[in-house]
């Protein structure tokens, strides 16, 4: 997913725009997956697998790469592994418009790597993103994770406390 959204990136913002793919984190030899520049800001973009909440130390991690996002004005993008990228994403989180050709579904498809596995940093963040995402890109979460706790039983998808989103 991460090389498509690469591609997908680099091909919406413009070569004149796109600065890369492991963009350096200045002072650190930590590096943001991708960026690009727009309207003379830069954004920075991560692309976040099952790793980023599961993990509590690549949690730190990310939060750190954030701060200093911030510290130098970049905006910081940060695309679940569990969302495609589609006309209505794009939208939503670069504000960009584009024909976007995707029919992948969101959620959790293909994986194993439910929220019932995610560490309690990681749960509290999927639950936040979950909660802000588009109604449709929402829903579309919320049926994967649905099928899923058919196939497997909730509690193996789920924690206890995030079954009131399905």
């Amino acid at each position: 997913m991460q090389s498509k959204l690469e591609e997908a990136l680099a091909n919406i913002v413009g070569k004149r725009a796109w600065l890369g793919r492991e963009f350096k984190v200045p002072g650190t030899r930590l590096r943001w997956d991708m960026a690009y520049e727009i309207n003379g800001g830069i954004v920075v973009v991560e692309f976040d697998g099952e790793a980023h909440y599961r993990d509590p130390l690549r949690i730190k991690k990310d939060l750190l790469k954030d701060e200093i996002a911030k510290q130098y004005n970049y905006t910081t993008i940060r695309i679940p592994y569990w969302v495609q990228l589609n006309n209505q994403t794009l939208k939503y989180y670069f504000g960009l418009k584009a024909n976007i050709k995707q029919d992948f579904p969101h959620g959790f498809i293909t994986t194993k790597h439910f929220p019932a596995s995610f560490c309690e940093l990681g749960v509290k963040r999927f639950k936040k993103e979950f909660e802000e995402l588009p109604v449709r890109v929402r829903n579309a979460v919320r049926k994967s994770l649905i099928e899923r706790s058919e196939e497997n039983g909730k509690i193996y998808v789920l924690p206890r406390r995030l079954w009131n989103i399905i």
